[in-house]
């Protein structure tokens, strides 16, 4: 009994402790944060909504999808508001050239309920989302414009599929897990594969509120250790 008294004294402490916060550091730049969500897919994925066709299920604790016949929008049921950083690891598990890793933040229907109330009248098809509000970034393995297979990173501003800003690397590794993160300082957002910053964009709508979205076209991929922390500096 002691032992277990002990324990639950210590697990305390230490969200006590998590809770005042932590730092992290990207480009040099030394941020405070303060986790507001944290999912490791260890059993279920009851906080998420799926819209489209694709086989989606918990694999060895983390999220397995399937679109490489169709496509996908999984939203996390939270609404988050403010400044933040979102950050999940990826891994792409199938061997499609054509292999992408998009994202939907701060997304939101202002003329409904709510964006989940009118989740049954969309079918996951892509038009479908640039018709809200919503900050967009496509990172995709593609050709560039030399012909060489590159990834291809864009950000995008919705309504409208308006172009922000555009960039080209190196292709992702098929079985390599990366780390995505995503720095939203509305109206400014920055991508960091790995921590190294692949994406910039300063739009000229500022949304600060809304729903976080994984989307995925034609592609076999995992994810796992979806956190959103907000910015308390």
């Amino acid at each position: 009994m002691k032992v277990s008294v002990l324990a639950a004294a210590a697990l305390l402490v230490a969200g006590s402790l998590f809770a005042q916060g932590y730092t992290r550091e990207l480009e040099g730049r030394k941020l405070a944060l303060e986790e507001i969500f944290y999912e490791d897919f260890q059993d279920d994925y009851a906080d998420w909504v799926v819209e489209g066709k694709a086989m989606v299920r918990i694999s060895q604790g983390r999220l397995e999808v399937d679109a490489r016949g169709g496509a996908v929008t999984i939203w996390c049921r939270r609404e988050f508001e403010g400044p933040q950083l979102v950050e999940y690891d990826v891994r792409l598990a199938g061997d499609s050239f054509e292999s992408n890793v998009n994202f939907f933040l701060l997304a939101g229907n202002p003329d409904a309920a709510g964006l989940l109330a009118t989740s049954a009248e969309r079918d996951g098809s892509y038009d479908q989302y640039h018709r809200f509000p919503n900050y967009l970034v496509t990172i995709l393995n593609g050709v560039s414009p030399e012909k060489r297979e590159q990834l291809r990173v864009r950000l995008r501003l919705d309504p409208g599929f308006r172009l922000v800003s555009e960039g080209w690397f190196e292709p992702l590794v098929f079985g390599r897990v990366y780390h995505v993160a995503y720095l939203v300082e509305p109206p400014n957002l920055t991508v960091y594969l790995d921590g190294r910053r692949i994406g910039y964009a300063e739009y000229a709508d500022k949304i600060t509120k809304g729903l976080h979205g994984l989307r995925i076209w034609q592609t076999h991929s995992i994810y796992d250790n979806f956190r959103v922390s907000r910015l308390v500096e």
